[in-house]
């Protein structure tokens, strides 16, 4: 039996459509507000708990000029209600992706790479909408571990010294985020 990579560590499983009203726009940019808590554990093992109480949101659909699996790439941001600390989730296709930007860099996980056909194994996402508000509920079903290898890569670390250097962070299960986006 031959199975992929992804599949066989169980970090990813096959996606289902995003039922949002935002998923076959082309581009445009929606705001909102933000709300849940995070339980965080950083690399340390301490816990840190990033709550986001109606903070700002935003949802930005840019536009994939070559539309290989999907007309645009759907990006959630919100910050805490301090504003330190961003969280960024965005879908493509039938993928989606996962970051927290902390002081101490970007930690992500999920990719829009390949088919674009995985979601991250772990995060149940939900849509709910009314007259003029689109609601996403991200539900953290399972510890989810993120790194920041990525971000290492795009501040110029060469691949060898960035597996080094990375770090992990894990969001325990039971964390919730809501994103309420004005779909005006």
């Amino acid at each position: 039996m031959i199975s992929a990579y992804s599949q066989e560590y169980g970090k990813y499983k096959i996606g289902e459509s995003f039922n949002s009203v935002f998923q076959n726009l082309e581009k445009g940019k929606f705001t909102g507000t933000v709300n849940g808590v995070l339980f965080i554990k950083d690399s340390q093992d301490k816990e840190i708990i990033l709550d986001f109480q109606a903070g700002k949101s935003e949802l930005n659909v840019v536009k994939d000029s070559t539309e290989m699996y999907d007309v645009s790439i759907k990006e959630y941001l919100g910050w805490t209600t301090s504003g330190k600390t961003k969280i960024l989730y965005s879908t493509y296709a039938d993928a989606n992706k996962l970051s927290i930007e902390l002081s101490s860099g970007v930690f992500k996980i999920g990719t829009h790479d390949g088919a674009s056909d995985m979601v991250v194994n772990g995060i149940n996402y939900h849509y709910k909408s009314e007259l003029h508000t689109e609601y996403l509920v991200l539900t953290i079903e399972k510890d989810l571990v993120l790194d920041n290898f990525w971000w290492l890569r795009h501040q110029g670390v060469l691949p060898k010294k960035a597996h080094e250097l990375k770090k992990e962070i894990v969001i325990q299960a039971n964390s919730v985020i809501v994103f309420a986006m004005n779909k005006n």
